[in-house]
């Protein structure tokens, strides 16, 4: 009996140590989890600043951990002129040891910090050192650093980039329809899709290749957002890029463009209506989103959106139609032409008309033995084609002699009434 109890007494304390154990490593880490938080929330307690336009803010921290540290931008009413207006927030620090959020208020940024705190994102690569925040609402930034730093609110009245943004949404929405027509249209943006999108076509041959579905997927997506992190910091740095491998920028252009202008050659521009259509929408609503984005204004951005396309979509006898009213209740004002400017219009017209005649007659669209057949003088006729004067010198004489006789008797009517 001795050796059995003496077994069961083993496994009853094995199995003691065991319920310890799992009782333990739960509030181990749900400690540390506790104190995790509880440091994160006490640590990094927020501190609120309404900040102004024009004005620099200069933060430094004299603790030994992180401070989280919140500006506030009220914003301003907004107007109709106030379309292209912007707000940007400009952090100037020295190292890469910050994070800085962006929300409406002060505790959706103090969530936001949360967070990304117990994220397991807190390590990407890239970190904005400007943020655009609304011109017209509260808006809220927040800044989690160690280091010394300053920040600025910029708002600017007209923002010239947006509105050349909006001018160019404008002007796509425009000249979609005939644009989409052009064969040049076809060739260029196939090429300029290929050269862009070659490094995603990569890395979609190199998914496929994976003999794992889970496999391909993460490859895919992983690969997008490595290409998507390196087009980032290729167009941070494209100076430095261009200036350094400019003969690796040409070769890859070179090559990628060669390669697409040769499939868009292959198969040709598209000539179905329906996709021509297609293609034209697509492209309006590229315009209209370039307009969207162009104002922190959305209200005016989708009243501008509305008219453009109500305007486009107007049938042309609506518009004749308003055009006609328009003129009948505001009759222009008709200005009469003096007797210098109608000799100078007779003139101009004159020879604009000569000069027709000329161009029509030498065109292969005139039929010559018509035309001679029914010419009393055809021989003058040929010399006018040839660049002669219309009118012989017997003609010329006569209208001066007619003149210079109403000029005289003009004169003597003058001289009676005297």
């Amino acid at each position: 009996m001795a050796p059995n109890t003496k077994s069961n007494a083993v496994i009853q304390s094995c199995i003691g140590k065991t319920v310890l154990s799992c009782l333990l490593i739960p509030l181990l880490f749900s400690s540390n989890a506790f104190c995790a938080i509880r440091a994160v929330q006490a640590g990094n307690a927020p501190h609120q600043y309404n900040i102004k336009p024009a004005n620099v803010y200069h933060v430094s921290n004299n603790r030994s951990e992180p401070l989280l540290t919140i500006f506030c931008w009220t914003g301003d009413p907004k107007t109709v002129f106030g379309l292209w207006k912007t707000a940007t927030v400009y952090l100037t620090i020295e190292d890469e040891d910050f994070y800085i959020y962006k929300g409406e208020n002060a505790s959706h940024v103090v969530h936001l910090h949360q967070s990304l705190q117990q994220s397991w994102f807190s390590f990407l690569p890239w970190k904005e050192k400007s943020i655009s925040v609304s011109p017209f609402n509260m808006s809220c930034v927040g800044v989690f650093s160690q280091s010394p730093y300053s920040l600025r609110l910029d708002l600017r009245q007209i923002n010239f980039n947006r509105l050349v943004m909006f001018a160019t949404g404008i002007l796509i929405f425009m000249v979609a329809p005939s644009l989409c027509k052009k064969v040049v249209f076809h060739y260029t943006t196939g090429t300029l899709v290929g050269v862009l999108g070659s490094i995603l076509i990569i890395v979609y041959l190199t998914s496929r290749l994976i003999p794992k579905k889970s496999g391909a997927y993460a490859v895919l997506i992983g690969g997008s957002s490595i290409v998507f992190y390196l087009i980032r910091s290729l167009w941070e740095n494209l100076y430095s890029v261009l200036r350094e491998y400019h003969y690796y920028v040409i070769a890859y252009l070179a090559a990628s463009s060669a390669i697409s202008f040769a499939f868009c050659y292959r198969f040709g521009p598209v000539t179905n209506t329906r996709t021509i259509h297609l293609l034209q929408w697509g492209l309006q609503l590229c315009g209209l989103y370039l307009v969207f984005e162009s104002s922190e204004h959305k209200e005016g951005a989708m009243a501008i959106i509305l008219v453009t396309v109500v305007s486009h979509n107007f049938p042309g006898s609506w518009w004749a139609r308003c055009r006609t009213l328009w003129y009948q209740r505001f009759p222009p004002k008709v200005r009469m032409l003096t007797e210098d400017e109608y000799v100078e219009q007779t003139r101009i017209e004159t020879e604009r008309g000569l000069k027709e005649l000329r161009e029509f007659s030498k065109s292969p669209n005139c039929n010559a033995w018509k035309t001679i057949s029914r010419l009393k003088d055809p021989l003058r006729f040929a010399e006018f084609v040839e660049g002669k004067s219309h009118l012989s010198d017997r003609e010329v004489l006569d209208y001066e002699t007619t003149a210079y006789r109403e000029n005289e008797t003009w004169t003597d009517d003058e001289s009676d009434e005297e």
